[in-house]
């Protein structure tokens, strides 16, 4: 179901030694020479001083593999004690090599695979699961014997009937594509039931992307799209990206229809990059329904604070009065978006109040609504309650607060703010009889 990945066992490790650290004297009499520090970086063990520990200290260095990365000296030192250990006939060590293994998918390139395989097979009939879990990926990976679907299959469900979540998902796998088994998607998903919800959605995703490329012998687009449905209902965003593969033909196959059934799905459990996109092929069309589907999915995608696009799109149909109650529905919706935490709602709302659109004009409250952007960083909002605080609409009218507002716009990257700034300059740089006024660097930042 994997690719595994090939370890070479080093049969020597190189030591590396940092350089002593000079001593520095006192010059004078009576000095006294301080004394030496030395720093000697750890070497790893070689080959033949692991083959001189004891089988105990050779097992605790085993267990660190478990729990590091592979691409890491304890991993690669971890493993080679781990062996010496299993070939000494110490069983614990064998069974600790098959979790090694089961985890993190790896083949042991230099070893006797005949002589592993007995020891595992030893193992796995007194039942330890990751023993049987690695005899079953020799199978499948053709590691050291020939590769086997079929009997993969059958170490795989051995190690699932007791509880082995990794093989519980490879059991699924294999029942879910045909992969040495006859192709029973009931039968794939009831495996699935116990295992996490990481590996259970991961599980999903392969089974689906086997049957829409047909790696394991056969495609079937209905079948994996329903294999893609389930792995939405644990986490919508994967689905989507599935379907935006699926609408580009990235991965080798183009299927605009079952993209445009995922992105639905997506979207309607929740993912608000999948609403967007249904919103944004809405929104252009002149029909009313059309528009109106568009702003419902526009509001659920708001609703995820982090979607700005949603927010500022929602304020966008809002500026063009759109007909048919449609402006009473993006009111709503940007209400609920606001209430989200969504940033461009609040700037959405504000020019509601201030046009009185779909609601009664306020300025007091669109310049409320502009402050709570404003605190919160949006740029465009500083701007709008520049210009409120210049003219004194719904707000006291204060020049030195408008030039603040505005600077910061400025400097946050507004376009216009910088040119507005400049207009505003003149009536605060002249003084009580009409005249210019010299105006400081710092009273105009």
């Amino acid at each position: 179901m994997i690719k595994a990945m090939q370890i070479v066992l080093l049969s020597s490790l190189v030591a590396s030694i940092a350089p002593a650290a000079l001593a520095a004297s006192n010059q004078g009499s009576g000095a006294q020479a301080r004394s030496t520090q030395t720093a000697v970086a750890t070497a790893p063990p070689t080959q033949a001083q692991l083959k001189a520990m004891s089988t105990m200290r050779l097992l605790k260095l085993g267990q660190k593999a478990l729990t590091v990365e592979m691409d890491t000296q304890d991993f690669v030192t971890g493993l080679d004690a781990v062996k010496i250990a299993s070939a000494r006939g110490d069983r614990e060590a064998t069974r600790l090599m098959a979790k090694i293994m089961a985890r993190n998918q790896i083949i042991l390139g230099t070893d006797d695979r005949a002589k592993l395989e007995r020891r595992f097979r030893f193992e796995a009939l007194r039942g330890a699961s990751s023993s049987v879990l690695a005899i079953a990926g020799m199978y499948d990976r053709g590691d050291g014997v020939v590769a086997d679907p079929k009997k993969a299959a059958e170490w795989y469900l051995w190690a699932a009937r007791v509880g082995h979540e990794r093989a519980m998902a490879h059991a699924a796998y294999a029942y879910g594509t045909g992969r040495g088994l006859e192709r029973n998607e009931g039968t794939a998903l009831k495996w699935l039931d116990g295992v996490n919800e990481g590996r259970q959605r991961s599980t999903l995703l392969e089974i689906g992307w086997a049957l829409v490329l047909g790696t394991e012998g056969s495609k079937d687009m209905p079948a994996a799209l329903r294999f893609f449905e389930r792995a939405a209902q644990i986490k919508p965003g994967v689905v989507y990206d599935v379907a935006l593969d699926l609408e580009r033909g990235t991965r080798g196959v183009q299927d605009r229809e079952a993209a445009a059934h995922l992105i639905r799905v997506a979207a309607e459990r929740g993912d608000s990059g999948a609403a967007t996109h249904l919103a944004n092929a809405l929104a252009s069309s002149s029909d009313v329904e059309d528009q109106r589907r568009a702003v419902q999915w526009y509001g659920l995608a708001a609703e995820d604070k982090a979607n700005t696009a949603a927010g500022q799109s929602l304020s966008r149909l809002l500026a063009l009065r759109p007909p048919g109650g449609i402006v009473s529905d993006i009111v709503a919706a940007l209400e609920k978006a606001k209430a989200a935490g969504n940033t461009e709602a609040l700037v959405g709302l504000a020019h509601a109040y201030s046009e009185g659109i779909g609601v009664d004009a306020s300025p007091e409250k669109a310049a409320a609504l502009l402050q709570e952007a404003s605190d919160a960083g949006h740029p465009e909002a500083k701007y709008k309650l520049g210009l409120m605080y210049k003219s004194g609409l719904g707000v006291m009218a204060d020049l030195n607060k408008a030039v603040e507002l505005m600077t910061s716009a400025r400097d946050s990257g507004y376009p216009l703010a910088a040119v507005t700034l400049n207009s505003m300059m003149e009536p605060i740089t002249t003084n009580s009889v009409g005249q210019p006024a010299q105006a400081s660097e710092a009273s105009v930042q």
